[in-house]
């Protein structure tokens, strides 16, 4: 999938990106609970299972699919770069929870 123009810089903008969302929802990477309900409700939304507000989101529900769409462009960035070139703490915890979610998704459970 190319498309970015430098997808090593891109990645790091990204990981900031979900440090700084991630910090305003005041969301913990070491919750594990937490991330991997991010991580749902992200392929929730992707799958149109869950729809954003009938009005212009704000506050902390524009967070939350601002964050959403971070995950989604941190895992195409992931699928370029390849795993072991796309570093990042919070990108890893949520990497880890994503392959969970897909997994389990997969699963029928």
């Amino acid at each position: 999938m190319a498309g970015f123009g430098n997808p090593k810089s891109t990645a790091r903008d990204v990981e900031r990106a979900l440090l700084q969302t991630g910090r305003a929802l005041a969301l913990d990477w070491q919750d594990a609970a937490a991330v991997q309900a991010l991580v749902a409700e992200t392929l929730d939304r992707r799958q149109g299972l869950k729809a954003a507000a009938g009005r212009m989101p704000h506050g902390r529900e524009r967070q939350r699919l601002k964050l959403c769409a971070l995950v989604v462009l941190r895992r195409r960035l992931e699928l370029e770069l390849g795993a072991a070139d796309a570093p990042g703490a919070a990108w890893a915890t949520l990497s880890r929870a994503l392959d969970r979610e897909i997994e389990s998704r997969l699963a029928g459970g």
